[in-house]
């Protein structure tokens, strides 16, 4: 009886450790995500700033602007009207992706008090984590480093 309770206990977990790794893995894939379009929206934002700075440039040295530099202008500020546009939906986007699964942000919450020398019992506490998995926080965190 004893040795089936033992093994019930090692196959719970182990699926527990499963069901962490994926979650892990999940919530890194998703940090990158997110890293990746805040790059995006930094350069977006920049190049909406310097197409800016140059309709400001054409405007201050030539008063009476020719029409082919007007249809320019025109073009870059429907550009910088497209750029707010994209910068717009890829904050929308990364708001969602934010607030889409509470329990990786536990674990990613978990995992930066790891990176920070957080102990198991730590752990525990702060994030209400079993100590099996806080434990193998840790343990992932040590063979990281």
């Amino acid at each position: 009886m004893t040795l089936w309770l033992i093994a019930i206990s090692a196959l719970a977990l182990g699926l527990a450790l499963i069901a962490l790794i994926a979650v892990i893995m999940t919530s890194r894939r998703q940090a990158e995500l997110i890293e990746r379009q805040q790059q995006r929206l930094l350069m977006l934002t920049e190049t909406a700033t310097e197409v800016l700075s140059l309709k400001e440039q054409l405007n201050e040295t030539k008063p009476e602007t020719h029409f082919a530099e007007k249809q320019l202008l025109a073009q870059l500020e429907q550009q910088v009207a497209t750029l707010n546009d994209e910068q717009r939906r890829l904050q929308e986007k990364l708001q969602e992706l934010a607030e889409q699964d509470p329990g990786s942000k536990l674990y990613h919450r978990a995992s930066k008090l790891v990176a920070s020398g957080a102990t198991v019992e730590e752990l525990m506490h702060e994030c209400e984590l079993p100590q099996a998995e806080a434990e193998l926080l840790v343990s992932l965190h040590q063979r990281k480093g």
